[in-house]
């Protein structure tokens, strides 16, 4: 009986090893890729002034965190390898939207698009402090 939840361990374990996220290293549960969640940020950001900043922030995140070992999860948008967690991703654009200044209803508007805390232990909070949901 106890084999049984040893291989559970096992294949948890082995499956860890090949999807974790580069930025927090936890295991990827959700995998949209960073380009993907770009492309729809961006296209949220041009309604403002300081899109051109945002897309440079955004293209030096890009930048460092595109790399390719062959054995991520596939972005089940694109089919592309996801190697970062849409939570450390949208974490980062919401410190670029932030430090942007665009305003509490910019702020609020992107919380509501782009919330991947599922687990409402980051910037989620401060959606529910907006009076989201």
């Amino acid at each position: 009986m106890n084999s049984k939840s040893n291989v559970a361990e096992q294949t948890y374990y082995f499956e860890k090893e090949h999807n974790d996220c580069l930025s927090c290293g936890e295991n990827i549960q959700h995998p949209l890729c960073p380009n993907c969640i770009a492309k729809a940020f961006n296209q949220w950001a041009k309604k403002f002034p300081e899109h051109h900043e945002l897309k440079g922030k955004l293209n030096i995140f890009m930048k460092h965190h595109n790399h390719s070992n062959g054995k991520s999860k596939e972005c089940v948008h694109c089919g592309k390898d996801v190697h970062v967690c849409p939570y450390c991703f949208t974490n980062y654009l919401y410190k670029v939207v932030k430090e942007a200044g665009l305003g509490v209803r910019a702020m609020s508007e992107f919380l509501f698009f782009f919330n991947f805390d599922f687990k409402h232990k980051g910037y989620s909070q401060e959606l529910e402090a907006y009076g989201g949901y």
